[in-house]
C-alpha cells in the first residue's frame, strides 16, 4: 500500500497565480497531501513547469520495498524506478494527477528506463521554436556508476514523453542535475560531476536536446549536489546541498552575474532552528511567484532513507532581500537561541572523539552589548578529565549572528571534546549561540574497503622493474584533436588498459592504438578523456580529476634516467637497529593533506581503494625487514600550515614517543613563508620533539611540485611561489645530519612530469593520485631498505 506522504507549505506573503484567488498562510502540518482524487501525491525530486495558467509538477515515482544496495561505501538505499509522474494545478493547492509522463520498463536490463535503474530529478522546459516540451533527468545504475543525463520530449506538457537516450555531457560524469531556461530563451544544464566534487554548467543546443561542446566548472572541489536555480534582478542564484547520502545537511547558495561566469558562495540561506539541516530536507527546485519579483517557493524533499516511498515534501517561502536569500520555516515560533551571561563559560556540546581524527564545528554567536567580545572554543580531555589542548577562535563583537568555528585534529590520548562559548570581557551583557554544526571523523570512510589492486605489484619500484602496473594516464584532447596520453616508458607489450577503478578493460584496435609510448583514443571509444577547453586557463586554476584516468599495465626494457632515491638508513641508526632487532617501532606522519593521503582512492572511498602512501610504506618496510611490530600513526591535517605544526608538535607527537617522525609540510605554505621561515618552523618541530624524545629520528619530505599550469606566467607572484617551493627543498637538504634525512619529491615529481603530464599523476594541482603516491611509498622504502 502507498505510504502516507506529507507536504509542509508555509506562505507568509500574498500570492496571485494568474486569475486565481490569493493564497494566505497555507500551512499543512502533518496532514496528508493528496491529489484531487484523494490519492497521495508521488512526485519526489520535483520540478515545476508554468505553462499558460497551469502549473505542471513532475517528480520521481517511488513505490515498492526499500533495499540497501550491497557493496557500497555509503547508505545506498533504493526502490525500483517507477518512472516520472505529472500533476497539474492552477493554484498550487489542488493538484490533478495527469498520469505517468515517462513510463519505466521492467525486465529490460539494457534500457535506461528499466526499473532496476535510477531515474531522478526530472525537470521540464518548453521550447517555443520547436513547440516541444523537453524533459531532462539523472539516469544511473543503482550503484551510481553510470552517471548520465537522460532527455525525453513530448508535444504536450503532461506527456507522454518519448525517451531519446542518455549520455555524459562532454564526456563528464553527471549525477544530481537541473535545467534552467533564461529570459532570452537560452537553456542550461547544471549537474554534479567529477565524482560529485565539482559542478558543471553547460548551455544546451537551441532545441534543448543536447549540450554544447564546452562547459564551465563551478563550486570546484566543494562536493555539492541537489542544484536548484533561479534568477532575480539580473543575477543568478544557485542553491545546493553537501554530499551526505540521504542524510540532510546545511544548504549553500551561490550567486553569479551570468550562468557560465564566476559563482560566489554566500552561505546558508536557511534561517532559524533547523537551518543547519535545511529543516531536515534537501533542495529540489525554486519556483518564482507571478506578480511578485521578490517571492519564490523553495521545494525540498524530506527523505526517509529506509522507507523511501514514505519520504515527505517541504515547501517554504524564499525571499531575496538586498541580494541575500532567506528561507525560514515559519512553523517555529521560538527563536531557539542559547543565551549566556558573560561572567562564566558555557559548554554547548560534549562528544567522544577518536585520537588523530579530524573534526570541525561552527556555531553562530552574537552579543547584546558592543563592548562584549565573545569567542567559541574547543577543548580536548583525556580519560582522567585532564585538559590536553584548547583552541579558541578570534573574539567577536557583533549584535548580529556571526559564524565562529574551528577545524582541526584530535590530539593523542583524547577521550572526549567540549565545544563552548566564553568571553574575554566581564562587562555586563549576554552572548547568544545558535546553530551548532559538528562534523566528526572527516575524510574517514565508514567502512574501509579491501584494495582491488595487488599491493606487492604496486610496490615494485618503477625505476628498476620491467613491468609497470596500472600506470595512470589522462587521455587529453587539444584543439579538437584525438585524445591521447604518454606512458613513462615505451611498452614492449601492453598487458591491459583499464578504467581507473579497474572494473572495465579497453581493447587495443577498438578503443585505442599505440604509437611508441603514446596511447591514442579511438573515435568511438568510451574511454574517459578531458579536453583542453575543460580546464580553467586562469591563474591558480583548480580542477579535480578523480577517477578520470585510464590504468595501463605493460612490460618494457627502457632504463630510468631520472633521479633515484638512495639508501640513507646509515643516517638513522637507531631506527634501523630496531628494525633489524625486530623491536617494536612507532612511526608518525606529521603534516598536511598529502600526508593524510587525500585524493588517493582509499581516501575518497573509490575503487581500486589503494591505501595511502604512508600505509604502503609501513607495510613494505615490515615485509622487507620481516617485522610485524611496526605501528603507524597518521597525523596529517588537511590544510595545515608548517606554523601550526611548529606550534603544536609537542601536543601531537611527543605523547606517543615515536621512533621516526615523517615531517611533510609545504604545499599550504609556499603562498606565505620564505624558505628561511619554513626552515625555522621545521627546526622548531624537530627541537620540540627531541626535547622530550631524544632518541627520535626524522625523515623530512620535500614536497612534490604542483602542476606547472596551476600558476600562469602572467601571475605577478609566480616567481615568489615557485622559488619558495624550490627553496623549501634546499633548506630541507641542509637539515640532513645523523638522525635527520630528506626525501626529494620535488625533483622526482618534476622529472616525472617532464616525461608524462603532471595531470597523469595528480588528482588536482596539489595532490598526488594513486600513481604518484606509489612513488612516495616506493622511495621511502628504498631509503630505509638495502
Amino acid at each position: 500500500m502507498q505510504k502516507l506522504l506529507v507536504v509542509i507549505i508555509s506562505f507568509c506573503f500574498l500570492y496571485k497565480p494568474g486569475n486565481s484567488q490569493d493564497i494566505k498562510q497555507q500551512d499543512y502540518l502533518g496532514e496528508p497531501w493528496s491529489d484531487m482524487d484523494g490519492n497521495f501525491i508521488n512526485a519526489h525530486g520535483a520540478g515545476i513547469l508554468h505553462f499558460g495558467d497551469v502549473y505542471y509538477m513532475f517528480g520521481e515515482i517511488k513505490k515498492g520495498s526499500t533495499r540497501l544496495v550491497p557493496g557500497q561505501n555509503w547508505e545506498d538505499y533504493r526502490v525500483p524506478a517507477g518512472g516520472i509522474s505529472c500533476y497539474s494545478s492552477r493554484d498550487l493547492i489542488k493538484w490533478k494527477f495527469e498520469g505517468v509522463a515517462l513510463v519505466p520498463k521492467e525486465g529490460d536490463s539494457l534500457s535506461d528506463l528499466d526499473t532496476a535503474r535510477v531515474i531522478e530529478r526530472p525537470k521540464v522546459i518548453y521550447n517555443a521554436v520547436t513547440k516541444k516540451f523537453v524533459m531532462w533527468m539523472h539516469i544511473d545504475k543503482e550503484d551510481y556508476s553510470y552517471a548520465r543525463t537522460g532527455v525525453a520530449v513530448s508535444d504536450k506538457p503532461q506527456g507522454p514523453y518519448n525517451y531519446l537516450g542518455s549520455f555524459q555531457p562532454n564526456g563528464q560524469e553527471s549525477r544530481d542535475m537541473t535545467i534552467f531556461k533564461d529570459e532570452d530563451g537560452k537553456a542550461y544544464l547544471i549537474y554534479a560531476s567529477e565524482d560529485n566534487n565539482t559542478m558543471h554548467v553547460c548551455r544546451l543546443s537551441d532545441d534543448y536536446l543536447i549540450p554544447a561542446n564546452n562547459f564551465t566548472r563551478i563550486l570546484i572541489n566543494q562536493r555539492r549536489e541537489a542544484p536548484a536555480i533561479f534568477k532575480h534582478e539580473g543575477k543568478y542564484y544557485l542553491i545546493t546541498s553537501l554530499c551526505s547520502g540521504w542524510n540532510p545537511n546545511a544548504a549553500l547558495y551561490s550567486v553569479a552575474d551570468s550562468m557560465t561566469g564566476k559563482w560566489e558562495n554566500r552561505g546558508n540561506p536557511c534561517i532559524g532552528p533547523g537551518a543547519e539541516t535545511t529543516f531536515e530536507a534537501q533542495s529540489s527546485f525554486v519556483l518564482p511567484l507571478n506578480g511578485d519579483g521578490d517571492s519564490y517557493i523553495f521545494l525540498a524533499d524530506k527523505w526517509n532513507k529506509t522507507d523511501l516511498p514514505d519520504s515527505r515534501y517541504l515547501w517554504l517561502p524564499l525571499r531575496v532581500a538586498e541580494g541575500k536569500v532567506q528561507i525560514k520555516n515559519n512553523r517555529h515560533s521560538d527563536e531557539g537561541y542559547i543565551k549566556w551571561k558573560t561572567n562564566s563559560e558555557l559548554t554547548i556540546d560534549s562528544v567522544e572523539v577518536l585520537p588523530y581524527s579530524i573534526l570541525q564545528y561552527t556555531v553562530n554567536i552574537k552579543n547584546d552589548e558592543p563592548q562584549v567580545k565573545g569567542y567559541s572554543y574547543l577543548k580536548f580531555y583525556d580519560i582522567s578529565n585532564h585538559e590536553l589542548l584548547e583552541y579558541r577562535t578570534n573574539p567577536i563583537s557583533s549584535r548580529t549572528f556571526v559564524e565562529s568555528g574551528i577545524y582541526t585534529e584530535v590530539p593523542p590520548l583524547t577521550k572526549y571534546a567540549k565545544i563552548g562559548i566564553a568571553s574575554d570581557s566581564l562587562n555586563a551583557g549576554s552572548l547568544y549561540a545558535d546553530s551548532l554544526k559538528l562534523q566528526l571523523n572527516i575524510g574517514k570512510p565508514a567502512e574501509p574497503h579491501v584494495p582491488l589492486c595487488n599491493l606487492d605489484e604496486y610496490m615494485r619500484p618503477f625505476w628498476n622493474s620491467d613491468t609497470i602496473y596500472n600506470e595512470t594516464v589522462l587521455m587529453y584532447s587539444e584543439s579538437g584533436k584525438p585524445a591521447m596520453g604518454k606512458l613513462l616508458f615505451k611498452p614492449d607489450h601492453i598487458i591491459s588498459v583499464k578504467s581507473y577503478d579497474l572494473s572495465r578493460e579497453y581493447k587495443k584496435g577498438i578503443d585505442y592504438t599505440i604509437h611508441t609510448n603514446t596511447i591514442i583514443k579511438s573515435k568511438h571509444s568510451e574511454m574517459p578523456y578531458r579536453t583542453d577547453s575543460s580546464f580553467d586557463h586562469e591563474d591558480l586554476a583548480w580542477y579535480n580529476l578523480q577517477s578520470q584516468w585510464i590504468a595501463v599495465t605493460y612490460t618494457h626494457h627502457d632504463k630510468w634516467t631520472g633521479p633515484l632515491p638512495v639508501y640513507k638508513g646509515d643516517k638513522l641508526p637507531l631506527l634501523i637497529a630496531k628494525l633489524k632487532s625486530k623491536l617494536p617501532v612507532k612511526i608518525i606522519g606529521y603534516g598536511m593533506s598529502i600526508t593524510r593521503g587525500q585524493d588517493v582512492s582509499s581516501y575518497v572511498n573509490r575503487a581500486p581503494f589503494m591505501p595511502t602512501w604512508l600505509d604502503l610504506f609501513a607495510r613494505q618496510l615490515g615485509k622487507n625487514y620481516h617485522h610485524d611490530k611496526i605501528e603507524l600513526i597518521n597525523a596529517g591535517l588537511p590544510g595545515a600550515l608548517v606554523s601550526w605544526g611548529a606550534s603544536y608538535a609537542e601536543k601531537y607527537i611527543n605523547p606517543v614517543h615515536p621512533d621516526l617522525v615523517i615531517i611533510d609540510f609545504g604545499m599550504n605554505d609556499f603562498w606565505r613563508y620564505s624558505p628561511d621561515e619554513y626552515k625555522g618552523y621545521i627546526q622548531t618541530i624537530i627541537n620540540k620533539v627531541k626535547n622530550e624524545n631524544p632518541k627520535t629520528e626524522f625523515l623530512l619530505i620535500s614536497n612534490m611540485d604542483f602542476d606547472p599550469s596551476y600558476i600562469l606566467d602572467t601571475d605577478k607572484y609566480k616567481s615568489f611561489y615557485t622559488s619558495n617551493m624550490k627553496g623549501y627543498n634546499k633548506v630541507l637538504q641542509q637539515l640532513e645530519t645523523t638522525g635527520v634525512i630528506n626525501l626529494d619529491m620535488t625533483i622526482l615529481s618534476d622529472s616525472i612530469y617532464f616525461r608524462k603530464k603532471a595531470k597523469d599523476c595528480i588528482s588536482n594541482p596539489l595532490h598526488p593520485n594513486d600513481y604518484l603516491a606509489r612513488w612516495y611509498a616506493q622511495s621511502l622504502t628504498e631509503m630505509l631498505s638495502r
